[in-house]
């Protein structure tokens, strides 16, 4: 089950960073996730993702994603992971990042502050029963957090990107700020819902551990229209392979 909400926060978190074009808001998106057994795809859990105002930065936007595990799952592996991320519409830079993971047994939060003035980022991370650890980590131009990264992405043009092109991003995740980058694939279209979607699709180069192979093995799809949604991923994992895609009926989109 954790795999299959790390998946779909992914699908947020992996995407270029290069262009500032102004588009349509998205306030509401509900994504399913599914585990596959076999040769059978078995329904998970939901990540909802929820954009809103700040209120403790005037200038700044307030966006939430909160996965969970449906109650059928509950009793094989709880989870409950809700990330946090303020930061400015137009330059995308995060001001706070907050990250609370309840997962089965592990219990852990990541608070960080970013301080532009002297290119540092603060983190508090909270082993909730076993330790409080702080860290300070030194900025590199253009880092992102885990949500932020999304709404930098959602304006690029990917018109100008030609198959197989790389586009560089980088990303704090836990304390570290990772070099990495997405493949542009091409253009396919994909069925979500009852709709058929023109989309572009992209990999993206994840990070090896307790969750992904590494490399690339993963696609998303995202929405040739204004909107830019992403609409479905799907990844091999250290055993099997899982895929989240967007639920029409409970998202809701911007005018």
């Amino acid at each position: 089950m954790k795999r299959v909400i790390a998946i779909i926060i992914v699908l947020y978190t992996f995407f270029p960073l290069s262009a500032q074009q102004k588009l349509p808001p998205i306030e509401k998106l509900v994504y399913t996730g599914y585990y596959n057994w076999g040769i059978i795809w078995i329904r998970a859990g939901l990540v909802e993702f929820t954009m809103g105002k700040s209120e403790k930065y005037p200038e700044a936007v307030l966006l939430n994603a909160v996965g969970y595990s449906l109650p059928s799952w509950d009793w094989v592996f709880k989870l409950r992971d809700t990330l946090t991320s303020e930061f400015h519409p137009d330059t995308f830079l995060p001001y706070e990042f907050s990250r609370k993971a309840h997962e089965g047994n592990y219990h852990k939060t990541f608070d960080y502050s970013f301080d532009y003035t002297n290119q540092k980022a603060y983190g508090v991370i909270n082993k909730i029963g076993k330790y409080i650890r702080q860290d300070t980590i030194e900025l590199l131009p253009e880092t992102y957090d885990m949500l932020s990264v999304a709404w930098m992405a959602r304006g690029l043009d990917f018109d100008k990107l030609k198959p197989k092109d790389t586009v560089p991003i980088k990303i704090l995740i836990d304390s570290k700020i990772y070099n990495l980058y997405i493949r542009y694939l091409g253009v396919e279209k994909i069925k979500v819902g009852k709709k058929k979607w023109d989309s572009y699709v992209f990999s993206p180069l994840l990070v090896e551990g307790d969750v992904f192979k590494g490399g690339e093995n993963m696609k998303i799809w995202v929405s040739k229209d204004e909107n830019r949604v992403p609409l479905m991923v799907e990844a091999k994992i250290l055993v099997g392979s899982v895929k989240g895609i967007l639920d029409l009926s409970e998202s809701k989109f911007g005018d």
